[in-house]
């Protein structure tokens, strides 16, 4: 059956925008990844360094290191889910194309429909876990003045007990 490549690539086209989308948010995850493990190790590093438990520091640099596993725990999981939904997403493509070619195929409009919401729907669980990895990043921030005087701790949280939390300030869901 002939069709026109002109027709193709109208199919196809509005599409493959929502793909570069995904790609650039593929690639904020994946930096977000990439920067979350890369403090990783250095704390590590450092514990091997310093590894004593009764200094201050060295407690504050092991409730980080627990801190930043579950940081890129998070955004493995959501580079994870991310590149999922951008497969989705290129099989909606295909679909489109496909049915230009061989438009009596009518089961590639409901595999379209449903790769589009799988896709767009992991998307937004990508995303959830960006801002799950974004409350632990707080934490971070208080456990790395942890061990300072009061007086060397901004003033937003002078006075307040900032004293690393371990387990249960390392994140949502204490046992891992």
């Amino acid at each position: 059956m002939p069709f026109e490549f002109k027709n193709f690539l109208d199919a196809v086209a509005p599409t493959a925008s929502l793909i570069f989308a995904s790609w650039i948010f593929l690639s904020f995850l994946q930096s977000r990844y990439t920067a979350a493990y890369e403090r990783y190790r250095s704390l590590i590093g450092e514990n091997r360094q310093h590894g004593s438990q009764a200094d201050p520091h060295e407690r504050s640099v092991a409730a980080q290191i627990r801190l930043y596993k579950r940081r890129c725990e998070h955004m493995r999981l959501a580079t994870n889910v991310g590149v999922f939904a951008a497969i989705m997403l290129v099989v909606t493509i295909l679909c489109g194309g496909a049915l230009v070619v061989y438009p009596q195929l009518v089961a590639l409009k409901y595999i379209g429909v449903a790769t589009t919401a799988i896709g767009f729907s992991l998307l937004i669980v990508a995303a959830a876990y960006v801002i799950i990895e974004n409350t632990l990043i707080r934490h971070a921030m208080d456990d790395e003045v942890s061990d300072l005087p009061d007086e060397a701790k901004p003033r937003s949280m002078r006075g307040r007990d900032t004293a690393p939390r371990g387990e249960a300030h390392a994140g949502v869901g204490a046992g891992r």
